[in-house]
């Protein structure tokens, strides 16, 4: 359960949440030293450690007054965070203590210079959408991709497609994605999908591995609907890299452009296409040097 850090002056700013990856201590120094940074700014801080196991609504009684959750740890945490944080209305910081860190905003060792500059007001919010996925009266959310996958079968499944109420087509495939332009660097990208600037309102539908030999991503509008049926074999459902829910033979899934997460933002320098030639090599040479 989340620990709770209060202060004697902590009532009139609000609350902070810390959430972080379970190799991450609670007791080391980066998490104790944001903690006393914010209570002595006169904030109370609760603390948690996410696991891939997490189910959506876990942090639900915590988020009451919450003003900020800042995520230490890699996309894995951040993209988990988010999926808590976006329905809330809460914005979140990303605090890169994995490999790639795409998603999270600062370093390590940069923590407290970045929560001071967020308690002074000196920073941006740029709005990311979040997947809705319904599965009858069941909800998940996801910021990078929703993925019907055959999970343990070892053909591939037949999937039945519509977008907006409209036939798309039926694919004979390892599973279909859906990603948000947020996704669209995630695994969409391994797939060979489009890059989408994260500004971009769009959407991907991509079928995995489909058998055939003409099957392209598409990009469609954020405000679709898409539905995909599984009508004769069992498959999973993954959000965000995370095993959500096993799907009977005949199971429904409806996609959809959902709540919004808000990701706090400080340097302009660190800009979508600095990212992509810093953690991608994106727009870089295959050997460096000084030509032009």
């Amino acid at each position: 359960m989340p620990e709770s850090v209060d202060s004697p002056a902590s009532s009139r700013r609000g609350r902070v949440g810390i959430v972080c990856h379970p190799r991450i201590n609670l007791s080391g120094p980066p998490i104790v030293n944001a903690v006393q940074l914010l209570e002595r700014g006169g904030f109370r801080v609760w603390t948690y450690c996410a696991t891939s196991e997490e189910r959506p609504g876990a942090l639900t009684e915590d988020l009451d007054g919450t003003r900020l959750i800042v995520s230490f740890g890699g996309d894995g945490t951040m993209l988990w965070t988010a999926q808590q944080a976006g329905p809330a209305g809460i914005p979140v910081l990303g605090v890169n203590a994995g490999r790639l860190g795409f998603l999270t905003q600062v370093q390590l060792g940069e923590e407290g210079a970045a929560l001071q500059r967020w308690a002074e007001g000196k920073f941006t919010l740029q709005r990311r959408s979040l997947l809705e996925v319904r599965i009858g009266d069941r909800i998940f959310h996801a910021l990078n991709d929703a993925m019907v996958d055959k999970g343990a079968e070892i053909n591939f499944i037949r999937l039945e497609v519509s977008i907006d109420g409209l036939a798309v087509g039926r694919f004979d495939a390892d599973g279909a994605i859906v990603s948000t332009a947020t996704g669209s660097t995630a695994y969409g990208l391994s797939l060979g999908g489009p890059i989408l600037h994260p500004e971009v309102e769009a959407l991907v539908f991509m079928p995995l591995n489909p058998h055939s030999l003409f099957n392209r991503p598409v990009v469609i509008p954020e405000r679709s609907r898409i539905a995909i049926r599984i009508p004769n074999a069992p498959s999973v459902l993954i959000c965000d890299g995370q095993l959500s829910v096993g799907l009977p033979p005949g199971a429904d899934v409806e996609i959809a452009s959902g709540p919004t997460v808000q990701l706090v933002q400080f340097d302009r320098e660190r800009n979508f296409f600095h990212l992509l030639r810093q953690k991608l090599r994106w727009g870089l040479p295959l050997i460096d040097g000084d030509e032009p």
